[in-house]
């Protein structure tokens, strides 16, 4: 009975922590992003994002390049980064 119970117990972990990664994979796409989402990603805190929204309000980003040159601290490791949870800018992942 109780060698059953943790074999539910590991079954269940094990499709939570899948879901998860599917979900933090998920295509995001930058200029239709609400805050909260662009929140919720990793390494993207709150003044970041408010950097990103207030440019964002002037025009939409037309590529990375344009994201990179518009909002002071995003690099080419954290696009890079940002690109592999599925941050797209105009459907694009990012590319170098």
């Amino acid at each position: 009975m109780v060698l059953r119970r943790r074999q539910l117990l590991i079954a269940c972990l094990s499709g939570l922590s899948t879901a998860l990664l599917a979900q933090e994979k998920r295509p995001l796409e930058l200029n239709q992003a609400s805050r909260a989402e662009l929140e919720s990603l990793p390494g993207l805190g709150v003044q970041r994002v408010e950097r990103l929204l207030a440019e964002r309000a002037k025009a939409p980003f037309s590529d990375w390049a344009d994201l990179r040159q518009r909002v002071r601290g995003i690099g080419t490791s954290g696009a890079k980064k940002l690109s592999a949870l599925g941050l797209r800018v105009n459907g694009q992942a990012y590319a170098d």
